[in-house]
């Protein structure tokens, strides 16, 4: 394919690298990359974020064993864990007689989600750039009261996702993606057909089919009764037995993303935006009246 420059080519061929060489990554070459974050665009040039610089192997050993996280972790040489930070501007505003209200505030919390990961994009961008891989790392949501101690992480500051660099072994190809006709909508939301969704997931992944052994079924119709009952379940199941195999979409939300277990954890998660001091999800107006 030819690319207009180099950053075409980069954000084209972008692949989660999740094999590592045993390099260090040079202090300069890691400041760089983490100074094009800094640069990322920010709501109101506020960056209400910051990372923590993970490279001992004790504590990559630890968010391995303590907070579950998959072993690239320790295979990675440096892993960034992006938070949420308005501790830092709360403390900013209090010391010069602002009012300040950022953890009380929803708005402020939406606007600060998405900083951080817009920062965390261009480190990744950069980290290919400079001829180094990444990988997501997003079990980060199933271990906020770990990372809190593990990390020291005090009151509003929140942790969103961890990104692990390093030099690859071998870079990955980058995997099929829906393009533009599915993706944009002009003026509207075309709300597309059925068919229309079918035939676009198909062909991103090439129209790629499951078994129908005994396990997959056993947990297609387990999911599926916690999700739908008894008899959704049997449905389910029997479409895929006429149909003769497990397709893509049962492959993500039964098999792999488990629509059932995918719904557990919602009170844990305001739990610990509480513990954390986002006092918003109470769902009251913290002003005075």
């Amino acid at each position: 394919m030819q690319y207009s420059n180099e950053t075409m080519r980069l954000l084209y061929e972008r692949a989660s690298c999740r094999t590592f060489k045993d390099v260090a990554i040079p202090n300069d070459v890691l400041k760089e990359i983490i100074e094009a974050g800094c640069h990322a665009a920010t709501g109101g040039n506020l960056q209400p974020y910051s990372i923590i610089k993970i490279t001992s192997d004790e504590k990559k050993d630890q968010l391995v064993n303590v907070c579950g996280m998959q072993n690239i972790v320790k295979k990675a040489p440096v892993n960034l864990l992006f938070c949420i930070d308005w501790r830092r501007t709360k403390k900013w505003a209090e010391s010069n007689d602002a009012p300040y209200t950022a953890l009380n505030s929803y708005r402020h919390f939406w606007i600060a989600f998405q900083d951080t990961i817009i920062a965390a994009q261009n480190i990744c961008t950069a980290a290919d750039a400079l001829g180094l891989g990444s990988v997501y790392i997003g079990t980060v949501e199933s271990c906020f009261m770990e990372l809190k101690d593990l990390c020291e992480i005090p009151e509003g500051v929140f942790p969103v996702v961890l990104l692990s660099l390093g030099y690859p072994t071998v870079y990955p190809e980058p995997r099929k993606k829906l393009g533009y006709d599915a993706i944009v909508h002009d003026e509207v939301y075309n709300d597309p057909s059925i068919d229309t969704i079918n035939t676009y997931m198909s062909d991103k992944y090439d129209n790629k089919t499951f078994p129908l052994s005994d396990k997959n079924l056993e947990t297609l119709l387990e999911v599926s009764k916690d999700v739908g009952g008894d008899d959704y379940a049997k449905k389910l199941v029997t479409n895929s037995k006429d149909r003769g195999y497990i397709n893509m979409a049962q492959r993500y939300f039964a098999l792999h993303y488990s629509a059932n277990w995918a719904c557990t954890g919602n009170k844990e998660f305001l739990d610990a935006l509480r513990a954390y001091g986002f006092t918003w999800v109470d769902g009251e107006d913290m002003l005075m009246k």
